[in-house]
């Protein structure tokens, strides 16, 4: 993932909110709430412990410590942290799993340009 310094821009979703419908856009994007829908993100997506999403996740990197029900692209790193839960099939080009991570899915790791095809 991008250094902290370098991010330009970081959209937050608190804790108390809950979105309905798809989130689309450019840079970084924390999650600590709840979204019911797809997102698709040209930038790095954090989603934290208290986080959940119901839907599809497109971005560069993803480190996840919440919950996810549905597949996840990822570009180029995926972190399942240790409070992570995963309901989907995973399809990114580096993935890193803690310990006590779960996922309830299929998993492939594959090189950078074949995520771009897919």
């Amino acid at each position: 993932m991008r250094d902290k310094k370098n991010i330009e821009e970081l959209s937050i979703i608190s804790k108390h909110m809950i979105i309905k419908g798809n989130l689309t856009g450019a840079g970084d994007l924390k999650i600590d709430g709840r979204i019911e829908g797809d997102i698709s993100i040209d930038g790095n997506i954090f989603l934290s412990e208290s986080g959940e999403v119901t839907g599809n996740i497109s971005a560069n990197n993803l480190a996840c410590n919440g919950k996810v029900t549905g597949s996840i692209l990822v570009q180029e790193k995926l972190t399942l942290e240790s409070k992570s839960k995963i309901m989907g099939d995973i399809k990114t080009r580096i993935i890193i799993i803690e310990e006590g991570a779960e996922l309830n899915g299929k998993c492939i790791a594959v090189k950078s340009e074949e995520i771009l095809n897919s």
